[in-house]
């Protein structure tokens, strides 16, 4: 489905993404290899990638460990019947992370996680995205590629990610 003046998938798929706070993780059990879902918060890296924060104690967090590949779904929360809202689901692998920047974006998302983020059996994992299904209304079903929704943000340091947004908030707010 390619964008029209009032629906572009990739940005449908990136708002939902960045302005997400929780999500539906389905994992796989060890052994049987079924599926396990369960309710996550969520944040997201500088370039979008979904970042969770996890307990080795949870069902979840055993089965990425034993394999890692994941399914993570988003969806609008708004009231009224949830399948007239859209939807993403992000198909990948994940994978702890020590980075700083993704502790400090994580917490900043979800401040109640600051009082266990550094208990032992936590840890932050980033899930590099392999592809991803927009559901967005009827007739507005898009599969989409990680470059679609992710940001290019290659050697950028925090200040200019943080002035990139700045920019592109206020780009989006002159187009309205």
């Amino acid at each position: 489905m390619k964008p029209t003046p009032d629906f572009d998938p990739k940005a449908a798929a990136k708002k939902l993404l960045r302005e997400g706070r929780s999500g539906a993780l389905a994992t796989l059990m060890p052994g049987s290899g079924d599926p396990y879902c369960s309710l996550v918060n969520i944040a997201t890296a500088a370039d979008g990638a979904p970042v969770l924060l996890i307990s080795k104690l949870a069902v979840h967090t055993k089965n990425v460990l034993a394999d890692p590949r994941v399914s993570l779904m988003i969806d609008e929360r708004k009231e009224g019947d949830p399948l007239q809202g859209a939807r993403v689901m992000l198909m990948g692998t994940a994978a702890a992370t020590g980075d700083p920047d993704v502790r400090r974006r994580y917490l900043t998302r979800q401040p109640e996680a600051e009082m266990f983020a550094g208990f032992a059996d936590f840890a932050f994992y980033r899930i590099a995205l392999k592809s991803a299904h927009l559901v967005a209304g009827f007739g507005r079903i898009v599969d989409l590629k990680p470059q679609d929704i992710l940001t290019e943000v290659g050697e950028m340091d925090v200040d200019e990610a943080k002035a990139l947004v700045r920019r592109r908030i206020s780009e989006q707010g002159e187009s309205r």
